[in-house]
Protein backbone atom coordinates (compact mmCIF):
# COMPACT_ATOMS: atom_id res chain seq x y z
CA UNK A 1 0.00 0.00 0.00
CA UNK A 2 1.73 3.61 -0.90
CA UNK A 3 2.50 5.40 2.19
CA UNK A 4 -0.07 8.71 0.42
CA UNK A 5 -2.99 6.28 0.63
CA UNK A 6 -2.43 5.10 4.18
CA UNK A 7 -2.15 8.28 5.14
CA UNK A 8 -5.42 9.02 4.00
CA UNK A 9 -6.97 6.19 5.78
CA UNK A 10 -5.62 7.30 8.76
CA UNK A 11 -6.90 10.51 8.71
CA UNK A 12 -10.30 9.22 8.35
CA UNK A 13 -10.06 6.94 10.87
CA UNK A 14 -9.19 9.48 13.17
CA UNK A 15 -11.70 11.82 11.95
CA UNK A 16 -14.39 8.87 12.39
CA UNK A 17 -13.36 8.26 15.97
CA UNK A 18 -13.51 12.17 17.10
CA UNK A 19 -17.14 12.15 15.36
CA UNK A 20 -18.24 9.70 17.58
CA UNK A 21 -16.50 10.57 20.39
CA UNK A 22 -18.33 13.86 19.60
CA UNK A 23 -21.78 13.08 19.26
CA UNK A 24 -21.14 10.40 22.46
CA UNK A 25 -20.21 13.80 24.16
CA UNK A 26 -22.57 16.08 22.96
CA UNK A 27 -24.83 14.44 21.25
CA UNK A 28 -26.66 12.07 23.28
CA UNK A 29 -26.27 14.85 25.88
CA UNK A 30 -28.79 16.78 23.81
CA UNK A 31 -30.97 14.30 22.43
CA UNK A 32 -31.80 13.34 26.04
CA UNK A 33 -32.41 16.89 26.93
CA UNK A 34 -34.65 17.60 23.28
CA UNK A 35 -36.57 14.35 24.16
CA UNK A 36 -36.96 15.04 28.15
CA UNK A 37 -40.47 15.75 29.85
CA UNK A 38 -41.40 16.63 33.70
CA UNK A 39 -43.99 18.20 35.46
CA UNK A 40 -42.18 20.14 38.65
CA UNK A 41 -44.31 20.74 42.01
CA UNK A 42 -42.07 23.33 44.10
CA UNK A 43 -43.85 23.32 47.72
CA UNK A 44 -47.07 25.10 47.17
CA UNK A 45 -45.13 28.10 45.56
CA UNK A 46 -44.68 26.98 41.84
CA UNK A 47 -45.61 23.99 39.09
CA UNK A 48 -43.44 24.26 35.89
CA UNK A 49 -44.11 22.02 32.86
CA UNK A 50 -40.86 20.78 30.96
CA UNK A 51 -41.26 19.60 27.26
CA UNK A 52 -38.86 20.20 24.14
CA UNK A 53 -36.43 22.45 25.88
CA UNK A 54 -39.32 24.56 26.30
CA UNK A 55 -40.56 25.82 30.18
CA UNK A 56 -44.24 26.69 31.26
CA UNK A 57 -45.45 27.89 34.25
CA UNK A 58 -48.62 26.22 34.81
CA UNK A 59 -50.72 28.94 37.01
CA UNK A 60 -54.37 28.38 36.07
CA UNK A 61 -57.13 26.63 37.64
CA UNK A 62 -57.82 24.33 34.35
CA UNK A 63 -54.23 23.34 34.36
CA UNK A 64 -53.64 22.89 37.94
CA UNK A 65 -56.73 20.61 37.98
CA UNK A 66 -55.27 18.63 35.46
CA UNK A 67 -52.68 17.18 37.98
CA UNK A 68 -55.34 16.17 40.45
CA UNK A 69 -55.22 12.17 41.71
CA UNK A 70 -51.74 12.21 39.14
CA UNK A 71 -48.73 9.90 40.60
CA UNK A 72 -45.90 12.12 41.32
CA UNK A 73 -42.28 10.44 42.92
CA UNK A 74 -42.48 13.05 46.02
CA UNK A 75 -39.11 14.24 47.94
CA UNK A 76 -40.02 15.82 51.13
CA UNK A 77 -36.46 18.35 52.54
CA UNK A 78 -34.62 16.48 49.17
CA UNK A 79 -35.26 12.98 50.44
CA UNK A 80 -36.89 10.21 48.48
CA UNK A 81 -40.51 9.90 50.15
CA UNK A 82 -42.43 7.73 47.71
CA UNK A 83 -45.04 7.65 44.54
CA UNK A 84 -48.29 9.05 45.31
CA UNK A 85 -51.29 10.27 44.30
CA UNK A 86 -51.53 14.36 44.26
CA UNK A 87 -54.42 16.53 45.09
CA UNK A 88 -54.60 20.16 45.04
CA UNK A 89 -57.00 22.53 47.74
CA UNK A 90 -55.42 25.25 49.69
CA UNK A 91 -51.61 22.78 49.37
CA UNK A 92 -51.22 19.58 48.01
CA UNK A 93 -52.12 16.54 49.60
CA UNK A 94 -50.76 12.91 49.13
CA UNK A 95 -52.73 9.61 48.76
CA UNK A 96 -51.50 6.29 48.38
CA UNK A 97 -52.83 3.86 45.81
CA UNK A 98 -55.79 3.01 47.73
CA UNK A 99 -56.52 6.87 48.09
CA UNK A 100 -55.51 6.87 51.66
CA UNK A 101 -54.61 10.31 52.74
CA UNK A 102 -50.61 10.38 53.33
CA UNK A 103 -49.38 13.42 55.96
CA UNK A 104 -45.77 14.88 55.53
CA UNK A 105 -43.70 17.84 57.16
CA UNK A 106 -40.82 19.33 55.37
CA UNK A 107 -40.50 20.97 51.82
CA UNK A 108 -41.88 19.24 49.09
CA UNK A 109 -39.92 18.94 45.69
CA UNK A 110 -42.41 16.14 43.29
CA UNK A 111 -42.10 15.04 39.85
CA UNK A 112 -43.58 13.36 37.15
CA UNK A 113 -41.87 12.51 34.00
CA UNK A 114 -40.48 10.11 31.47
CA UNK A 115 -37.08 9.82 32.95
CA UNK A 116 -35.43 9.41 36.53
CA UNK A 117 -34.33 12.64 37.45
CA UNK A 118 -30.89 12.98 39.59
CA UNK A 119 -31.75 14.63 43.09
CA UNK A 120 -28.86 15.72 44.57
CA UNK A 121 -29.97 15.19 48.93
CA UNK A 122 -27.76 18.62 50.90
CA UNK A 123 -28.09 20.19 54.32
CA UNK A 124 -27.35 23.43 55.28
CA UNK A 125 -25.27 24.40 58.47
CA UNK A 126 -23.94 28.14 60.10
CA UNK A 127 -21.66 29.72 58.77
CA UNK A 128 -18.12 29.69 60.11
CA UNK A 129 -15.82 31.53 58.17
CA UNK A 130 -17.31 34.55 57.20
CA UNK A 131 -14.67 35.74 55.05
CA UNK A 132 -16.04 35.60 51.56
CA UNK A 133 -19.32 37.10 53.24
CA UNK A 134 -17.47 39.85 54.04
CA UNK A 135 -16.02 40.30 50.35
CA UNK A 136 -19.47 40.57 49.06
CA UNK A 137 -20.50 42.73 51.30
CA UNK A 138 -17.92 44.87 50.54
CA UNK A 139 -18.08 45.07 46.82
CA UNK A 140 -21.93 45.91 47.29
CA UNK A 141 -20.86 48.89 49.46
CA UNK A 142 -22.26 47.36 52.54
CA UNK A 143 -20.90 47.34 55.94
CA UNK A 144 -18.57 43.57 56.39
CA UNK A 145 -19.16 43.30 59.95
CA UNK A 146 -23.20 43.71 59.87
CA UNK A 147 -25.70 42.05 61.47
CA UNK A 148 -27.43 38.69 60.08
CA UNK A 149 -30.85 37.00 60.28
CA UNK A 150 -29.72 34.37 58.05
CA UNK A 151 -26.55 33.28 57.37
CA UNK A 152 -26.34 29.34 56.28
CA UNK A 153 -23.67 27.77 54.36
CA UNK A 154 -23.64 24.39 52.12
CA UNK A 155 -21.12 22.48 49.93
CA UNK A 156 -21.75 19.69 47.04
CA UNK A 157 -20.39 18.76 43.63
CA UNK A 158 -22.85 21.03 41.50
CA UNK A 159 -20.59 20.75 38.66
CA UNK A 160 -19.88 17.01 38.86
CA UNK A 161 -15.89 17.58 38.55
CA UNK A 162 -15.08 15.54 41.87
CA UNK A 163 -14.85 18.93 43.42
CA UNK A 164 -17.51 20.17 45.94
CA UNK A 165 -18.57 23.68 45.72
CA UNK A 166 -19.53 26.25 47.91
CA UNK A 167 -22.81 28.46 48.49
CA UNK A 168 -23.77 30.72 50.80
CA UNK A 169 -27.07 32.61 51.83
CA UNK A 170 -26.93 35.21 53.68
CA UNK A 171 -29.64 38.28 54.89
CA UNK A 172 -30.74 41.12 57.60
CA UNK A 173 -34.33 41.23 56.31
CA UNK A 174 -36.97 40.95 59.00
CA UNK A 175 -34.13 42.11 62.24
CA UNK A 176 -35.01 42.18 65.03
CA UNK A 177 -33.43 44.08 68.07
CA UNK A 178 -31.38 46.26 64.94
CA UNK A 179 -32.64 48.18 61.99
CA UNK A 180 -29.98 48.29 59.40
CA UNK A 181 -29.79 51.49 57.53
CA UNK A 182 -30.05 48.95 54.27
CA UNK A 183 -31.22 45.18 53.88
CA UNK A 184 -29.70 42.60 51.82
CA UNK A 185 -30.15 39.13 50.83
CA UNK A 186 -27.08 37.04 48.87
CA UNK A 187 -26.90 33.93 47.43
CA UNK A 188 -23.50 32.80 46.13
CA UNK A 189 -21.64 30.16 44.86
CA UNK A 190 -17.35 30.34 45.45
CA UNK A 191 -15.50 27.64 43.38
CA UNK A 192 -11.58 27.78 43.39
CA UNK A 193 -12.10 31.37 45.07
CA UNK A 194 -14.24 33.12 42.30
CA UNK A 195 -17.64 34.14 43.37
CA UNK A 196 -20.43 33.54 41.24
CA UNK A 197 -23.72 35.10 42.11
CA UNK A 198 -27.79 33.40 42.17
CA UNK A 199 -29.83 36.28 43.96
CA UNK A 200 -28.66 39.32 45.30
CA UNK A 201 -31.49 41.70 46.73
CA UNK A 202 -30.49 45.25 48.64
CA UNK A 203 -32.56 48.46 49.21
CA UNK A 204 -33.12 50.86 51.75
CA UNK A 205 -34.93 49.07 54.70
CA UNK A 206 -38.26 49.95 56.28
CA UNK A 207 -38.74 47.04 58.46
CA UNK A 208 -41.20 44.78 56.48
CA UNK A 209 -39.70 44.84 53.36
CA UNK A 210 -37.05 42.56 51.76
CA UNK A 211 -36.94 38.43 50.89
CA UNK A 212 -35.35 36.12 52.82
CA UNK A 213 -33.96 33.17 50.23
CA UNK A 214 -33.87 29.18 50.77
CA UNK A 215 -32.00 26.87 48.48
CA UNK A 216 -34.60 24.53 48.01
CA UNK A 217 -33.76 21.63 45.70
CA UNK A 218 -30.71 20.95 43.43
CA UNK A 219 -31.46 18.36 40.48
CA UNK A 220 -31.14 17.62 36.97
CA UNK A 221 -34.27 18.59 35.77
CA UNK A 222 -34.09 18.74 31.90
CA UNK A 223 -31.78 15.51 32.18
CA UNK A 224 -28.55 17.13 30.40
CA UNK A 225 -26.61 15.64 32.93
CA UNK A 226 -25.88 18.79 34.56
CA UNK A 227 -27.72 20.21 37.78
CA UNK A 228 -30.02 22.94 38.03
CA UNK A 229 -31.09 25.25 41.40
CA UNK A 230 -34.32 25.94 42.51
CA UNK A 231 -34.46 28.97 44.59
CA UNK A 232 -37.56 30.44 47.18
CA UNK A 233 -37.36 34.05 48.98
CA UNK A 234 -40.28 34.77 51.58
CA UNK A 235 -41.49 38.02 51.94
CA UNK A 236 -43.14 39.62 54.93
CA UNK A 237 -46.48 37.52 56.17
CA UNK A 238 -47.65 34.71 54.21
CA UNK A 239 -47.45 35.59 50.94
CA UNK A 240 -46.13 33.17 48.11
CA UNK A 241 -42.58 32.68 47.93
CA UNK A 242 -41.01 33.98 44.95
CA UNK A 243 -40.01 30.77 43.25
CA UNK A 244 -36.64 30.22 40.54
CA UNK A 245 -35.11 27.82 38.79
CA UNK A 246 -31.47 28.60 38.02
CA UNK A 247 -29.39 26.90 35.31
CA UNK A 248 -25.64 27.26 34.49
CA UNK A 249 -24.53 29.08 31.34
CA UNK A 250 -21.74 30.51 30.33
CA UNK A 251 -19.95 30.69 33.45
CA UNK A 252 -22.90 32.25 35.33
CA UNK A 253 -26.20 31.86 36.82
CA UNK A 254 -29.32 32.12 34.90
CA UNK A 255 -33.10 31.91 35.78
CA UNK A 256 -35.04 29.97 33.27
CA UNK A 257 -37.92 30.30 34.47
CA UNK A 258 -39.88 31.87 37.60
CA UNK A 259 -43.93 31.73 39.42
CA UNK A 260 -43.34 35.41 39.15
Amino acid sequence: MKKGRFKYIVIIVVLIIYAIGMYVIFGVSEKREREASTTILVGDSAVWNYSSRDWLNMNTPQLLSNLNWQTFDVYIDNEYFGNYSVWLDDKWYLFDQNKNAVSYQGNLFAYRGDFDMDILPFTTTSITDYTYVRMVLEDHGLDPNSQFTLAMFTSFDFDKDGAVEDFYIVSNVFADGFFPEKYFSFVFMVDDGQTFMLYEDIDTNSGVNGCKPNLYTVADVDNDSRYELILTCSKYSNQTPVTMLYEWENQAFEIAISNQ
